[in-house]
């Protein structure tokens, strides 16, 4: 029997790592500061989740799942007070704004709050069953200025539209995420945040034979590493 060459073993495997990956995205990956007029921010955050009870099987029980995941986004600053952004991740992407609400005279003291509203959309794919998500998230980010980087809170509502297999189903989400955004250096920030969310109204399509069917919680976990900004 012949061997595949590395190369190509590599490139056969790639489209099952991207369906792993295509999870959904919790994460803010940013501070609660709105980017000066005129500056952006780049990111990359690596991290992983895991989703409780998330679909049925035959039987009628109740499966979860743990995924890895790697987002890549960006950010810019419209004005002192707005800006705009979005990321990518494997079958996932979002485009989000952030506007603020009250931003500190001093970075390094104070409070920053804003919102953040952001529509992310992207397939998932289990065995033999596909299905379309789209999101709508709504956090307010309340930021507590430390010297050394910020503290950020991030509670949340999001809504959640499943479409496949001919049905619908809606979710409502309630959670949020916490981080810290240390600033190592100028225009360098590290970012360890963890969000959580749990469904708090689910309705599903008259027919039901789509078997995702969110009942437990969402836990997400990201180590995101900031680069540009103040």
């Amino acid at each position: 029997m012949s061997r595949r060459p590395p190369l190509q073993r590599l490139l056969l495997l790639l489209p099952a790592v991207a369906l792993l990956s295509g999870c959904p995205s919790f994460s803010t990956m940013g501070t609660a500061r709105t980017l000066p007029k005129g500056e952006s921010q780049l990111f990359i955050a690596p991290g992983g989740m895991v989703l409780t009870d998330f679909q049925r099987d035959d039987t009628g029980a109740y499966q979860s799942y743990a995924f890895p995941s790697v987002e890549f986004g960006g950010r810019y600053g419209v004005t002192d007070r707005v800006e705009i952004g979005g990321k990518l991740w494997f079958l996932g992407a979002e485009i989000d704004g952030k506007f603020a609400l009250a931003r500190s005279p001093d970075p390094e003291r104070g409070l920053d709050l804003a919102v953040a509203p952001a529509l992310s959309v992207y397939p998932f794919t289990s065995g033999d069953q596909s299905a379309t998500y789209l999101w709508v998230h709504l956090p307010l980010l309340i930021g507590v200025n430390t010297g050394g980087g910020q503290l950020v809170i991030g509670p949340r509502i999001s809504d959640m539209l499943i479409a496949g297999a001919g049905d619908t189903i809606n979710a409502v989400w309630a959670g949020g995420s916490l981080g810290y955004a240390w600033r190592l250096g100028d225009g360098f920030r590290l970012l360890p945040e963890v969000s959580v969310a749990w469904p708090v109204h689910v309705t599903v399509g008259s027919t039901a034979d789509l078997t995702l069917e969110p009942r437990g919680a969402l836990v997400q976990a990201n180590l995101g590493f900031l680069f540009g900004g103040e």
